[in-house]
């Protein structure tokens, strides 16, 4: 082993699991908690070790993928070098040798269990390169189990080198694993050729994928940390190899990646859950990998290329939040979200997006990943076209305006009915009217029969309170609590409230892979055979609802003149949803 492998490894330590005795004997127990599942894993029927193989609990590929990352290893040398009990290094040595000679390299591309190259990848990064410097300083440790692992390692530089992914996220993390073995253990054979083919594929990986606003194009949060991690361990491999020119290149690149969750962060430092995410303290994140940036924002952020406007009232835990998502779908994770809208009052989430809960086809999956589970308009059922996956320009699908007092975005979609690709078209307009509240405006244009459905989906802290006006709604949060009102140019519309139904599946939330709550979601239908534009208001505020809090003139020209009533004031928009660019604010509204 090369002695710069022990100072190469010390970035690991953000990914290494603390341990405790007790955890790893549950892994003694051969019981494992993997993405928040907990199983006991089965043995081979040939009184050999693990079946590999095996789906887990929930006969879930995601378990058997995991499970042969061996992510378990650190834990249990951790308890090893605390305890002194040899039982935890014989289990990980025991277990390193049987999946060593039970899976010998395909010499092929695979997705199987043990040999999908991402597996290959975080095996390496997330386990043998973290725990085998220490465990290879044991007696146990022999000559022959040094030889075995060390062909191992050679057989996986061999298989990212010449069968990795073709592009996203997976891609980036197999270079990433290939450059840090090629940096650990310069004397296997390839070693050379994988550094210089490692770094050559992840310049190309950024450029690829990375917009210049920061973003990654699957355009999921959750994704968008993996990359902007991988990246981040890039620096610190250079900067520890001795390689600073080449750290000090990647360094700014690698801070447009922080930046973007500046961009994007919550008041209480989490993430929208935009396409496949989960809930995450982004804010500490940002403290332990670029801490001179990890500062909420006090401004609204327009994202050009993700096409994703975050408006905000100010800088601390207190401000008010939004995001309205205007862009293209994601490269890869995608949800059906065109359109979807989000909001925060401080640190108490009110309308969200609703996670990504599992990836098994099935109805779950069609929920968390399709409309019926976004704050978007259903048409018969269905939603909106989806639009590219990419942009290549800047604000190619999505506009965004910035004023004095407002500021406004709008993004379009359109919905196909039987052979016609265009049967409707969708603009959703958001004005921000700043430090008071929000006005989304909808307008359909449609020709025939159709039922329209919007949705608002609440977290699942939220409660849903009825009111003596029947366009409007209370939503509280805690202490906090928001009005919601509709104004509409069609006449009926009826409310209902779905919560942790299952025929068909609405009213749910996942904050986390494989984990789902009951969250309120309002629905609000109506029919039309001609355009309609409806008007929402979002209004913080503690009273109930009342009557006159949203006015709105519907003119023939298709001009709207808005009248919207905070917390002790009002406001008059004038705006054409044709150019919304031209719309006008008037106020009485005081300075907050």
């Amino acid at each position: 082993m090369s002695p710069r492998l022990p100072a190469l490894l010390a970035l690991t330590a953000l990914l290494a699991l603390p341990a405790s005795p007790a955890q790893s004997d549950s892994v003694l127990r051969h019981e494992f908690t993997l993405q928040g599942v907990t199983a006991q894993q089965p043995l081979r029927p040939d009184g050999g070790g693990y079946d590999w193989d095996w789906r887990g609990p929930r006969d879930d590929p995601e378990w058997s993928w995991f499970f042969n990352r061996h992510g378990w290893f650190p834990e249990l040398q951790a308890a090893y070098q605390k305890t002194g009990d040899t039982r935890y290094l014989h289990a990980l040595l025991d277990t390193l040798d049987d999946w060593i000679v039970t899976h010998p390299a395909p010499g092929r591309i695979t997705f199987s269990a043990a040999w999908r190259p991402l597996e290959a990848a975080r095996r390496l990064v997330d386990s043998w390169l973290v725990v085998m410097p220490a465990a290879a300083q044991s007696p146990l440790f022999t000559p022959e189990r040094r030889e075995r692992y060390r062909t191992s390692l050679a057989a996986h530089g061999e298989h990212l080198r010449r069968h990795h992914a073709f592009g996203g996220n997976h891609l980036v993390t197999e270079m990433l694993a290939l450059v840090q073995l090629a940096l650990a253990e310069p004397e296997l054979p390839g070693a050379s050729e994988w550094l210089a083919y490692g770094l050559d594929q992840l310049a190309l990986a950024y450029d690829d994928q990375v917009y210049p606003d920061g973003s990654h194009k699957e355009l999921s949060a959750h994704y968008q940390r993996v990359i902007a991690l991988n990246y981040q361990r890039l620096l610190v491999l250079l900067d520890t190899a001795g390689r600073p020119e080449l750290a000090d290149a990647w360094r700014p690149r690698v801070q447009r990646l922080w930046r973007y969750f500046i961009a994007i962060m919550r008041p209480d430092g989490g993430n929208p859950l935009n396409n496949d995410s989960d809930q995450e303290n982004i804010l500490h994140l940002l403290q332990q990998n670029a801490p001179r940036l990890a500062a909420l924002p006090d401004t609204t952020h327009w994202l050009p290329h993700a096409g994703q406007a975050v408006f905000r009232s100010g800088r601390d835990t207190s401000a008010w939040w939004a995001f309205f998502d205007t862009g293209p779908r994601g490269t890869d994770h995608d949800h059906a979200d065109r359109l979807h809208f989000s909001l925060s009052l401080g640190t108490r989430p009110f309308l969200v997006d609703n996670g990504r809960y599992t990836y098994r086809p099935g109805p779950w999956r069609d929920y968390f990943a399709g409309p019926a589970g976004h704050n978007v308009l259903l048409l018969d059922g269905a939603g909106s076209a989806q639009g590219p996956r990419a942009v290549r320009s800047p604000d190619s699908l999505g506009r965004f305006f910035m004023r004095e007092t407002f500021e406004v975005a709008r993004g379009d979609a359109s919905f196909a009915s039987g052979a016609n690709p265009r049967a409707a078209d969708w603009r959703r307009i958001v004005v921000h009217v700043r430090d008071h509240g929000w006005i989304v405006i909808d307008r359909l244009i449609v020709f025939q029969p159709v039922a329209l459905t919007t949705l608002w989906h609440w977290h699942p802290a939220c409660e849903t309170l009825p009111s003596d006006d029947p366009s409007a709604q209370l939503i509280r949060h805690d202490t906090a609590a928001l009005r919601l009102h509709v104004a509409s140019s069609a006449t009926g519309g009826a409310w209902r409230t779905a919560l942790g139904e299952t025929g068909p599946v609405q009213g749910w939330h996942s904050e986390r892979f494989n984990f789902k709550t009951p969250a309120p979601c309002t629905l609000y239908t109506q029919r039309t055979a001609r355009p309609v534009t409806n008007v929402w208001l979002f209004a913080p505020s503690a009273p109930q609802p009342s009557r006159d809090a949203l006015a709105v003139t519907f003119n023939d020209n298709g001009t709207l003149a808005i009248r919207a009533h905070f917390a002790g004031a009002s406001a008059t928009l004038a705006i054409d949803p044709e150019k919304p660019e031209s719309a006008a604010l008037t106020t009485d509204l005081p300075s907050p």
